[in-house]
């Protein structure tokens, strides 16, 4: 019995990724021109005449698209900001979209942890003025998403700052749900028979 519970014990605190740090090595730099690109393809997507979305049919089928690429605070920003259903179906609120990063302009992509990068790229353009964007790349769940994206702009009348919508709550879920269930183990291992 005894060597049943170390199993489970060492089971979980697999799962709970304890054991097992990942250093950035293993991950790289963020591939910030595909992200990028699939980015834009979800933000700016073909709309009828009276901004009907074209390729999706609910919030809810974009929305697992957003999420593979962003964590979900900040695809729920992007959903609520840009989008609305109405009568059932997707339409694209009529405003001007989020600032987009010009891959083939100069931008610093810098390592801030061991799964985080902050690239910082400083523009212009007649809407908005002088801005700076700031895009967040986190490693999680095995691949590079956005974890988070905020534009400053000079002037505070055009525009503004996105909150920081960054979140570890995935893994903390995670770790409280391993902690529970080895809880729950060990309360049934220390039961006795009654005889």
């Amino acid at each position: 019995m005894k060597k049943f519970s170390v199993v489970v014990v060492m089971f979980l605190a697999a799962l709970t990724g304890l054991p097992n740090p990942v250093f950035a090595d293993n991950h790289g730099e963020p591939p910030v021109k595909e992200l990028e690109q699939q980015f834009h393809d979800l933000i700016y997507l073909e709309t009828t005449e009276d901004g009907k979305v074209k390729k999706y049919d609910s919030m809810a089928r974009l929305e697992e698209e957003l999420k593979s690429i962003m964590v979900w605070p900040l695809a729920d920003h992007y959903l609520e900001t840009y989008f609305e259903e109405r009568d059932g179906e997707l339409y694209m609120k009529e405003m001007d979209g989020p600032v987009q990063l010009k891959t083939d302009q100069d931008y610093t992509l810098e390592k801030v942890s061991a799964d985080k990068y902050k690239l910082t790229q400083h523009g212009e353009n007649q809407l908005r003025g002088e801005y700076t964007l700031t895009i967040t790349y986190s490693y999680e769940a095995g691949k590079w998403v956005f974890g988070d994206r905020m534009n400053q702009v000079a002037s505070s009348e055009t525009g503004g700052k996105l909150p920081d919508t960054a979140t570890s709550l995935p893994t903390i879920m995670l770790s409280g749900g391993a902690v529970m269930a080895l809880g729950a183990l060990l309360l049934i291992l220390r039961r006795k028979p009654t005889v």
